[in-house]
């Protein structure tokens, strides 16, 4: 069961090794094409291609070189990059902007394609297009259905959504103005 899943969650931990080694644990037979992929799919190549040694660019302790939404990345290449029927994302994304998250989901769509896919997130951008969503509180589901259905049904998930559009909004403006 453990060799089926792939896991991601917000605390991410790398070694001092490469990016190559911490993308390669668990996988160490992977194609130089399998790696680039992972890399690609987890939007992380432009990334990585900005390093003078590339994949062999040290991270040192805990991968100090690499940004929040980086070190997330990393860890969803090296997930992926073992091709697990079941990927779980624990608020892997909390810390990639929303473009970057929403093109990481639209890749993991195609990649995951007859697969499992475990999204649990605050974001509702995170969410919107999965199959099902399951809207918890206090460790109990209190409402379940697509986007769409749980937004006719204007409860808790309604209310949630309606606040992040809004300061989705707030922020758009903010920076429009140039604060």
């Amino acid at each position: 069961l453990k060799a089926s899943i792939g896991l991601v969650s917000q605390d991410i931990f790398l070694f001092s090794e490469t990016i190559r080694e911490n993308i390669l644990f668990g996988r160490q037979d992977a194609t130089v094409q399998d790696l680039e992929e992972a890399a690609r799919i987890a939007a992380l190549l432009p990334s990585i291609e900005e390093f003078t040694d590339r994949f062999d660019t040290l991270l040192g302790e805990r991968g100090v070189r690499l940004s929040g939404g980086q070190k997330q990345r990393t860890a969803l290449a090296r997930a992926l990059i073992r091709n697990p029927p079941i990927l779980i994302l624990d608020d892997a994304f909390s810390s990639v902007d929303v473009h970057t998250e929403e093109r990481i989901l639209r890749e993991l769509k195609a990649a995951m394609q007859g697969r499992t896919t475990i999204l649990i997130s605050h974001r509702i951008s995170t969410v919107k297009d999965a199959d099902q969503i399951v809207y918890l509180k206090d460790g109990c589901v209190v409402e379940r259905g697509t986007h769409q259905e749980l937004l006719s049904r204007e409860g808790p998930y309604h209310r949630l959504y309606q606040k992040q559009l809004l300061a989705s909004e707030l922020e758009a403006l903010a920076e429009q103005n140039g604060r």
